[in-house]
């Protein structure tokens, strides 16, 4: 019995409001990106280049949104501004279905990034509140899965039948299923996790986003997106390459999605057993290993194949264990509101660093630039590690299994 509760999470509305807010709606352009950049090319005759800035332009939005916010999610209205934030981007949805104009497309697409931007902001801090914030992770990032083989699925045959158009009026279609789950959120943080723990900053709660520890937190997961979204953005331009087709490809996707179940199950189960360091520096060696396979198989259906297979394991493992660690720094969930805005800033520079670095020196060059952000990600996240180790243990009970 001790066993099947410490895999339950401790309030299912807290899962599904935080999912819902943070990845159905913050992140649903991340699971979307391979046929949204697929579409913007073929649709309005773009190169990958030009389409990456395009997704960096919305994502960059959803980055300013998410960290103009996480200073004061301590006290802000969470539910209200994730409400608040998906509407917005249900509306901008809709309305880029109907935009004929590439620069007013890119305007409207940047309204829907700040929507995005709340709701991430708000699902992600709510996860602080959480007795057991790892834990809380690993179950959102279940059912963020679960979204992404619906994804996968859906989304291909949509962008077969009506394009780009038909992409956002699916996108919309998802948020509104959002907005059942997101009235669940808590208003506010509760007043017992409202004192600042401020793991590491050693100055009080008010300068928690400007010590060293939150600093390379934010960094990290900027880095450790960017690497990801580098070679996501055109995995399925890369399988088109080695031979799959496109029904192929969502078939594909959606099984790696399904098999991604694995990765926050296991972050789920695990939580802090084997302490926080090993399992965060071999969820970021993993993950990076996974973009290099598939994004170096250009050439080799195998080594792309294999490398698809782990993306979401890994990814999705790697995220729990860094959202817990985030949220662990600061119980108000100012810290893991802002690394969720750097989050954004990595999908938004994502897509144009690797996009210029094919269009440079093809895949090979893309493979080495991911190669420097794994080292850059595992240098970051030492500093906040560190940060855990040197807390005083009343805190070990909080978080373990």
């Amino acid at each position: 019995m001790k066993t099947i509760r410490n895999v339950l999470p401790e309030s299912w509305s807290l899962v599904f409001s935080a999912a819902g807010s943070a990845y159905g709606v913050g992140l649903l352009g991340l699971w979307a990106l391979p046929f949204l950049i697929s579409a913007i090319i073929h649709d309005l005759q773009l190169n990958e280049a030009q389409a990456g800035l395009l997704m960096s332009a919305e994502f960059g939005f959803t980055m300013l949104a998410s960290l103009l916010v996480a200073p004061f999610m301590g006290r802000a209205p969470r539910r209200t501004l994730a409400l608040l934030g998906t509407v917005l981007a249900i509306a901008a949805n809709l309305v880029s279905a109907n935009v004929d104009s590439l620069y007013g497309l890119a305007a409207v697409r940047c309204v829907a990034g700040i929507g995005a931007g709340l709701a991430l902001a708000c699902g992600n801090a709510a996860v602080s509140s959480a007795k057991h914030p790892d834990r809380i992770a690993g179950h959102m990032n279940v059912l963020s899965v679960v979204l992404m083989i619906v994804v996968m699925l859906g989304y291909a045959k949509v962008m077969a039948l009506y394009g780009l158009s038909g992409l956002y009026y699916a996108m919309a279609a998802t948020m509104a299923v959002m907005l059942l789950a997101i009235p669940a959120m808590a208003q506010r943080a509760p007043v017992a996790d409202a004192a600042p723990v401020s793991l590491g900053s050693g100055k009080g709660g008010g300068n928690i986003l400007l010590s060293l520890p939150a600093i390379c937190m934010m960094l990290a997961m900027f880095v450790f997106q960017a690497r990801d979204t580098m070679g996501w953005a055109f995995v399925e331009r890369i399988g088109t390459m080695v031979g799959y087709s496109g029904d192929e490809l969502g078939v594909l996707l959606s099984f790696q999605s399904f098999v991604g179940l694995i990765g926050p199950l296991i972050a789920a189960m695990v939580g802090k057993r084997f302490g926080m360091s090993t399992p965060v520096i071999l969820a970021i060696l993993l993950t990076g290993a996974t973009s290099l396979s598939y994004v170096l198989g250009e050439h080799s259906k195998t080594l792309y194949t294999a490398g698809v297979m782990t993306i979401c394991v890994t990814y999705f493992y790697a995220l729990s264990y860094l959202t817990g660690l985030a949220a662990a720094l600061d119980r108000e969930g100012r810290v893991v509101a802002a690394a969720s805005s750097f989050l954004s800033l990595g999908l938004a520079v994502g897509p144009a660093i690797s996009g210029g670095l094919i269009s440079l020196g093809g895949f090979t060059l893309a493979a080495w630039g991911i190669g420097v952000t794994v080292v850059l990600t595992l240098l970051l996240v030492s500093v906040p590690l560190a940060s855990i180790r040197r807390e005083p243990a009343p805190l070990t009970p909080a978080v373990a299994l």
